[in-house]
């Protein structure tokens, strides 16, 4: 959504979650395991500093949807 225009559009990540944090910096944890139930991971951060006297929360969670591709390892050949 920007000014009086609204589109949808797919995201990988939810659009412009950074939006409500960008003055704030937050060291994240990793990702969580995929949650079957709602098809997201999520992650939480504590925060580092903040920027400009921004007003920060001292923890953060964010969520992503789950990717739906398995990641090889390095060196992994298809068996046929």
């Amino acid at each position: 959504m920007c000014k009086d225009r609204t589109e949808k559009i797919k995201c990988r990540i939810p659009c412009n979650w950074k939006k409500d944090i960008s003055d704030c910096k937050y060291k994240f944890g990793a990702w969580s395991s995929c949650d079957a139930a709602t098809n997201t991971k999520s992650r939480s951060g504590t925060l580092k500093r903040a920027l400009f006297n921004a007003e920060c929360q001292t923890t953060v969670k964010v969520s992503k949807p789950c990717s739906h591709k398995v990641k090889k390892t390095r060196g992994e050949k298809k068996s046929n």
